[in-house]
């Protein structure tokens, strides 16, 4: 699959380099967005560049600014009187509900139809004026079941749908407004998507296009690929389709948000490994053993409300490609950071 320059969260911008390397370095800007919370998963406010730490191979790059950025009204005073720099963001949050359906509907049932009632709460009573949500799904392939839309009773009308076994929609909506469907290869994805990891990579592939951080939910009982072996309680080797999957979701700005559907604590470590480790990679979170979703998707909606764009600049050789792993760390002591681990620089 193709693989394009990131958007957002690791922007990467060309800028004039140096005359006398002109030749043989590019140096470009780069846009990390950081999430800060204390240990009871709250925000942070007020943080400046002196209080985080951004490291490329293990060496410390010089920050030029941090901006804390959020669409709620959090000032009771002009933006330029508050005391730490904010910048409230126009447009609404990005949020994808992804149901990875059990093989055996039947027996899964009863845990799907919670997911489905959580993410129908979600919608309700959460997604805000100017969010966009869509529903997609996962059992042959990749399903699009509604397209990004706040239009509530829309997306009601498509959690309907999630258990069924139908096609999903095949056309984009009307209009030029944010299209999954409309960025997709629909051909490709109707027949070789039928692994989870390839339909994340086609997933966010079409996802890049739309600018801004998108929020994907990802309910699973775990995943696991058939080229995966297993010795013991973990999968011991990788799928060809994994990190091809993890950088495109980095290359769109998509962080997952693995969200467990099994609850027995004595199942097999395995049903946790690869939701966790997508999690963790793409700057989301993993959640396990929910017995109601209700308590981590409240989570997932405080962490999005607001983010510290981090830039700073960066060189690497000219025409040359690659992912850049990149570690966000904090000074102040009892906080959390939440950073994609890297970005895609060069074609």
């Amino acid at each position: 699959m193709r693989r394009l320059s990131i958007l957002a969260v690791f922007c990467v911008a060309a800028l004039p380099a140096l005359a006398q390397f002109q030749e043989k370095i590019e140096v470009s800007a780069v846009l990390v967005d950081a999430i800060v919370t204390d240990s009871n998963g709250h925000q942070i406010l007020g943080l400046t560049k002196d209080d985080f730490v951004v490291k490329e191979n293990g060496v410390e790059q010089q920050i030029d600014s941090v901006d804390y950025r959020t669409n709620l009204r959090l000032l009771n005073e002009r933006e330029e009187n508050a005391p730490f720099k904010v910048e409230r963001v126009n447009e609404g949050r990005y949020f994808v509900f992804f149901f990875d359906k059990p093989e055996d509907i039947g027996a899964g049932f009863g845990k799907l139809a919670l997911a489905r009632r959580a993410a129908r709460d979600f919608i309700r009573n959460k997604v805000a004026p100017g969010d966009y949500v869509a529903i997609v799904g996962h059992d042959v392939r990749l399903k699009i079941y509604s397209d990004f839309t706040s239009d509530k009773k829309q997306l009601e009308r498509a959690l309907n749908d999630v258990p069924m076994n139908g096609a999903g929609l095949t056309n984009a909506p009307a209009g030029d407004g944010p299209s999954i469907v409309r960025n997709l290869p629909m051909g490709e994805v109707m027949t070789e998507s039928g692994r989870v990891y390839r339909a994340l990579d086609y997933l966010a592939d079409a996802l890049k296009p739309i600018r801004g951080r998108k929020n994907l939910i990802l309910f699973s009982n775990g995943i696991r690929d058939n080229e995966e072996f297993i010795s013991g309680d973990l999968i011991t080797s990788r799928s060809r389709f994994l990190d091809p999957a993890i950088e495109s979701l980095n290359a769109a700005n998509v962080s997952v948000y693995g969200l467990q559907m099994q609850t027995d604590p004595s199942l097999t470590p395995i049903i946790h490994q690869r939701l966790e480790e997508i999690a963790l990679a793409t700057g989301g979170e993993y959640y396990r053993f929910n017995t109601t979703f209700d308590v981590s998707l409240g989570r997932i909606v405080e962490k999005n409300t607001g983010y510290y764009l981090i830039t700073y600049r960066s060189s690497h050789p000219r025409g040359e490609s690659g992912f850049q792993k990149v570690d966000v760390s904090l000074k102040p002591a009892g906080l959390r950071v939440t950073a994609r681990r890297g970005y895609q620089y060069g074609a």
